[in-house]
C-alpha cells in the first residue's frame, strides 16, 4: 500500500479509536494584549495550508472577509481570522488554510501555522466561561498541551455564517419525530 494510502487509512480509522487530529495555527501577537493566542481546527476539514495568494477583494462583504482568490479555478472567499475575532495584529497574515465546509470551500488567513497533534476527543473540554465571554462564543472547545499552551478551536461554522451567505437552515426544513428505537450513525 502506498504512503499516501497508509496515511488516509490511517486518518480514517481516527474517528473508531475516539480520536482527533488538529491543525495548530497563530493569529498574531495582539497588539492590545501583547498575547499571541494558539487556535486548532478540525484537520478532517483542512483541504491544504498554502501561501497567501493574491486576493481580488469583493465588494459589499462583512469587514472581514478579505475578498475572493482563484484557487485551481474555483472562486473561494478568504476569510481574515485575526480581523474577525477583534485580534490586532501589526503584519498581513502570510498563510491562508483552505477548508471545506458543508461541500463550501474557503480560505481562512493566520499568521502561522505550527504542526498537526492527534489527541483523544476526552482531551477537549467547554470551554472556561471567561475565554467564551472574551472570544464571543467563538471558541468551541479547548485542550491543554503537554507544555501547558492552551489550544481553543475556532467554532468555524459560527465565522462562515457571520461572514458569509452559507446559511444551513434548510437542511432542517423537515425534520419530523422519529417515534420508535434507530440506531444512527453519525460522521462528521
Amino acid at each position: 500500500m502506498s504512503d499516501l494510502l497508509k496515511s488516509i487509512d490511517a486518518r480514517t480509522k481516527l474517528a473508531g479509536a475516539n480520536k482527533l487530529e488538529i491543525l495548530l495555527f497563530s493569529l498574531g501577537t495582539d497588539q492590545r494584549t501583547g498575547r499571541k493566542e494558539t487556535f486548532g481546527i478540525n484537520v478532517f476539514k483542512v483541504r491544504e495550508v498554502m501561501r497567501t495568494p493574491e486576493i481580488t477583494s469583493a465588494p459589499e462583504m462583512s469587514s472581514a472577509v478579505e475578498g475572493m482568490v482563484s484557487l485551481r479555478g474555483q472562486l473561494v472567499p478568504v476569510i481574515d481570522l485575526a480581523k474577525y475575532t477583534g485580534i490586532i495584529t501589526d503584519k498581513k497574515p502570510e498563510i491562508m488554510i483552505v477548508t471545506e465546509y458543508n461541500g463550501h470551500t474557503q480560505g481562512f488567513l493566520v499568521e502561522a501555522v505550527d504542526t498537526i497533534l492527534r489527541l483523544d476527543w476526552s482531551a477537549m473540554r467547554a470551554p472556561p466561561e471567561m475565554i467564551s465571554n472574551r472570544m464571543g462564543g467563538l471558541v468551541t472547545a479547548v485542550t491543554e498541551l503537554q507544555d501547558n499552551t492552551l489550544v481553543m478551536m475556532i467554532y468555524v461554522e459560527r465565522v462562515l455564517a457571520e461572514t458569509t451567505d452559507i446559511d444551513d437552515a434548510f437542511q432542517y426544513v423537515n425534520i419530523e419525530p422519529v417515534h420508535e428505537s434507530r440506531m444512527v450513525f453519525f460522521a462528521d
